[in-house]
């Protein structure tokens, strides 16, 4: 069962219908069975697995708090603060082994669903609770719920649980309001998937299942209408995610802030997936900066007075770390490890680079600090990360460094004009729907929110976007949204 068919419709009006009539005290109830039931579709084996991970949350979260206070009231005994850690460690180990056996060849077949997203998040909280920065939830169907929250378990956001949990327990009254706005993310989120993912993934898959025999301007065309996708994809979910969740009086965070807009490689991951980033953040990067080699090489920097390399060392280290360990999440593939060794590389040597940067701009301030430099900048950018993705999806890295080859081959703009025509059909129909989100993203990076603005017009002109979008949808879908999203493979 996903957002995108007449089953998720079903089962979400039964939901919003039994949510908003029973007493309100019984709204998270209703929110934990429909999650069950949600994620029951996915197959009982899934299913087992997630109950067994919410039993194992649960009690390594009282196990670990108890550990802790305990550690506080016995502030110099070792003993105590070597408990405190072993429950903490033993929790984390157990996760880590059950995401590396999962990603395994032989035991990735039967991997559950957003597994790795959910799984994640367990670990957010359990870390949170020994840093005592939130408390053990002592209810477990509570923190069942936590677990499970059945619009972003498949694939996020990754949610704080300090800050998911007070909306969970609340009691929500409907909303007009947010119940507009949660419809209309929803359908903006439809439109992406299935017209513009599902169109172009007519175009580009026949291309990266079989790369031998494109060349130049047919790979680049290929590789710039991949990036679309993937984004309309993943950025669909999370609007689909965002408006179902609205649409009960929650908001979720934010996963995406127009990262095609980016000036550089590391403000696009600044905006993309920026769940996870922020995870990443907290929970690999500072604790690694914070380590004893990162903290001795700041300090044998600060003692040669080199402020620069004291800084940009210990970074390189964190963001080597993280970046590989981002691409392990991705999957035990040389292509995720690729992919995310190159985007971190240029971040890492962007750091290195920072002082010529800055001379460069100095020297040139009118020019490099006007409008056309920073669209330049956005498209140098946008280009660079349509080029990583090469990585991302091909088969093989064999099939990556192919195609990337074979782009620098020779131009054949003929054979590239051949491409466009044959898909001319498919072409067509995304251009409508790739105008509405160039569109809406440009009104988004303004800070300009299209939905309010909709919104605010007489209800007649209202009521046509509506209803114009909604056949745009119907006639312009494709018909793989059966198959489900790009990231459910994760």
């Amino acid at each position: 069962m996903t957002f995108t068919t007449l089953e998720f419709a079903y089962f979400f009006a039964a939901v919003f219908l039994l949510y908003y009539i029973l007493p309100g005290k019984c709204q998270w109830v209703i929110l934990l069975l429909a999650s069950g039931y949600f994620y029951f579709q996915v197959g009982i084996p899934g299913f087992l697995m997630l109950c067994a991970i919410a039993v194992i949350t649960w009690g390594a979260g009282l196990i670990v708090e108890k550990a802790v206070n305990k550690a506080k009231k016995n502030a110099d005994g070792k003993g105590s603060n070597v408990a405190r850690n072993v429950a903490f460690w033993s929790s984390m180990l157990l996760f880590i082994i059950l995401l590396v056996i999962m990603r395994l060849p032989f035991a990735s077949f039967i991997m559950p669903l957003g597994l790795s997203f959910y799984t994640l998040q367990c670990i957010g909280y359990i870390t949170e609770v020994y840093r005592e920065s939130t408390a053990a939830e002592k209810n477990f169907f509570k923190l069942a719920l936590y677990v499970s929250y059945f619009p972003h378990i498949l694939q996020g956001p990754f949610e704080d649980y300090k800050e998911l949990k007070p909306q969970l327990d609340a009691v929500h009254v409907f909303d007009a309001d947010k119940a507009y706005r949660g419809a209309a993310r929803f359908l903006f989120g439809l439109m992406k998937k299935l017209v513009l993912a599902d169109r172009i993934g007519y175009i580009v898959d026949s291309v990266f299942e079989s790369p031998d025999g494109y060349y130049g301007l047919t790979v680049v065309i290929v590789m710039v209408l991949y990036t679309i996708q993937l984004y309309a994809d993943f950025s669909g979910y999370m609007d689909m995610a965002s408006g179902v969740s609205l649409l009960l009086g929650i908001e979720i965070r934010e996963n995406f802030n127009v990262p095609y807009g980016s000036k550089s490689m590391a403000e696009f991951w600044r905006r993309w997936h920026m769940s996870l980033g922020l995870w990443f953040k907290a929970y690999i990067f500072y604790p690694c900066l914070r380590t004893k080699l990162c903290m001795n090489i700041q300090k044998h920097f600060k003692t040669k007075k080199k402020k620069y390399l004291m800084k940009t060392v210990p970074t390189a280290i964190a963001l080597t770390v993280n970046w590989t360990l981002i691409g392990l999440w991705h999957g035990f593939d040389a292509n995720y490890l690729a992919y995310d060794w190159f985007c971190g590389l240029i971040i890492i040597v962007s750091e290195f680079l920072r002082p010529v940067y800055a001379k460069v701009n100095d020297s040139a301030p009118k020019v490099f600090g006007s409008r056309v430099m920073d669209a330049l900048r956005t498209v140098r950018t946008f280009l660079l990360v349509a080029f990583s993705f090469m990585f991302f999806r091909p088969e093989t890295l064999g099939d990556s460094f192919l195609m990337m080859k074979d782009i620098f081959v020779r131009a054949d703009v003929k054979a590239a004009a051949m491409f466009v025509y044959d898909h001319s059909y498919d072409m067509f129909l995304i251009t409508l729907p790739l105008i509405i989100l160039l569109v809406a993203d440009i009104l988004k990076y303004r800070e300009v929110d299209i939905f309010q603005k909709i919104h605010k017009w007489n209800p007649v002109c209202r009521w046509a976007v509506y209803i114009l979008a909604i056949l745009l949808v119907y006639i312009c879908k494709g018909d793989r949204s059966a198959a489900g999203f790009a990231y459910y493979i994760f």
